[in-house]
């Protein structure tokens, strides 16, 4: 028996290659698969790659759960790379979070 698609999905976030775990945490975000909240915040928090950090924070904000505001909000104030930042501010924003509440905070283009 095989797992369900966003199974396999959650499992790959957690992958030897961070280009999968990028790839995976797109396909969860485009997906906006709920399920994948927890995981793509324990991600955000404590992956070693900057480039897949800032995936699971575009995907948080394409989720659009509320439970992601407290992990986006300790990227904000923890993450030292400047593109998880932004992508922090715009899944807040995203969440319906103005990005004006956040010191530092960048602009964000929608892209």
């Amino acid at each position: 028996m095989t797992a369900e698609p966003g199974q396999e999905l959650l499992q790959k976030l957690r992958h030897r290659d961070a280009v999968v775990r990028r790839q995976a945490a797109r396909a969860i975000g485009v997906s906006h698969l709920k399920e994948g909240v927890r995981e793509l915040s324990q991600v955000l928090e404590q992956d070693s790659s900057a480039p897949v950090r800032r995936a699971a924070a575009e995907a948080l904000g394409k989720i659009g759960d509320p439970a992601a505001r407290g992990p986006l909000e300790r990227a904000l104030r923890a993450e030292s790379d400047a593109t998880v930042r932004q992508a922090a501010v715009a899944a807040l924003s995203r969440l319906g979070l103005g990005t004006g509440d956040y010191p530092g905070s960048l602009p964000v283009s929608e892209e």
